[in-house]
């Protein structure tokens, strides 16, 4: 969780950050519990007890196709 123990406005900058490098193309792989943070990725996966719950929608349609 990269924005763990972090203050809210610092919290903002590191997540800036990601988006910055993710729109120059980096791959970013992150855990969070917190919904708000989750809702900026353009994709999220859900997990419970290790199984995925579910997909994000873009990432359904993908899977069906698949």
């Amino acid at each position: 969780e990269p924005t763990g123990n972090l203050d809210s406005q610092m919290a903002r900058s590191v997540m800036d950050l990601l988006e910055e490098l993710h729109r120059d193309g980096a791959t970013i792989v992150m855990v969070t519990h917190d919904p708000q943070l989750a809702a900026r990725a353009p994709r999220n996966i859900h997990v419970v007890d290790g199984q995925v719950l579910d997909l994000s929608p873009d990432q359904r349609l993908h899977a069906r196709v698949a």
